[in-house]
């Protein structure tokens, strides 16, 4: 199949010169002896048959600068007709939804080295996925890594822009590091931010692109990140200042079934996170996320309802 496949298509592109490729697949027993055939016939089945929904995939363009497209495998597998590229021939096909693309220059060397090798279709390496997912997603949960992204659209970005991020996201660290210690009791403002400066290394990594659009992306080895992004989407609702006590929320996960291990624990630290912040702590580090937002747009990726 794979044979008169190549016939095909090898016939197409040369604008039908020549006889029509035999249909039959027995004018094609023993014509083709390359040794890189069965890598062929063990791609398309894997790609087309055996890979299942939300397969991530990811696909470099030839060349250094080159994008690199990144995206989920949608749906099952089936037959299409492209008129345009195959007329007159059904292929297989799957379904992808496109997430982002970046340049094949920006990523590290280990992983552009697996963009260049000759295989159809491989598994990329588990020491190199971070990367991609850090590529392709705005949050993500995988193996001990947390991330959630924080985007701006403006292309003003002040110091004092910062500061009003970064005053939102050292409270809520300082919230559940106190949270994680164990206490009970409403804890200040400033309490918090001691008890991060006493205790740095809780503080969630970050990562800066200061291009327009922007971003800061938050890395930890729990689910930090993901309760500051949840709890950022809060203040920034249209009503988040108004009201008497810190706000109740319920976390779902769009993407998977309810009660996944990740949505469970982010539901669990920002409900606990939410009984140790003062009204008066949340009002005022809402209203620097919201100075933050008006500046230069910042929002997350979570949607609030």
């Amino acid at each position: 199949m794979v044979v008169r496949s190549v016939a095909i298509s090898d016939w197409l592109q040369d604008d039908k010169t020549g006889p029509q490729p035999a249909d039959d697949l027995n004018a094609y027993i023993g014509k083709d002896k390359r040794k890189r055939l069965g890598r062929y016939v063990g791609a398309i089945k894997r790609l087309y048959w055996d890979m299942e929904p939300g397969t991530i995939i990811v696909v470099p363009g030839p060349n250094y600068y080159d994008e690199v497209l990144i995206g989920e495998i949608v749906g099952k597998p089936k037959m299409l007709r492209n008129e345009a590229i195959y007329p007159g021939y059904a292929t297989p096909a799957r379904k992808i939804e496109w997430l982002r693309s970046k340049p094949r220059a920006a990523f590290s060397r280990d992983v552009r080295e697996k963009f260049g090798t000759p295989n159809p279709i491989m598994q990329l390496d588990r020491s190199l996925r971070k990367e991609i997912l850090r590529a392709g997603y705005d949050q993500y949960a995988f193996e001990n890594e947390f991330t959630a992204r924080l985007n701006t659209s403006e292309d003003e970005f002040s110091s004092l822009d910062d500061y009003n991020i970064q005053t939102f996201v050292n409270y809520v660290s300082g919230v559940l590091l106190a949270l994680e210690g164990g206490q009970t009791t409403e804890i200040s403002f400033l309490d918090a931010i001691d008890r991060l400066r006493r205790d740095p290394d809780a503080a969630p990594e970050l990562k800066l692109n200061i291009n327009s659009i922007g971003f800061q992306r938050l890395i930890d080895q729990t689910v930090k990140p993901l309760v500051i992004a949840a709890l950022l989407s809060a203040a920034l609702s249209a009503n988040a200042g108004a009201q008497l006590a810190p706000p109740t929320i319920a976390i779902s996960n769009t993407v998977a079934a309810g009660g996944d291990e990740c949505t469970i624990m982010v539901s669990e630290k920002v409900e606990g996170a939410l009984k140790l912040m003062r009204l008066q702590d949340w009002k005022m580090v809402c209203e620097a996320a919201r100075d933050a937002h008006n500046a230069t747009g910042l929002s997350t990726t979570m949607r609030a309802e």
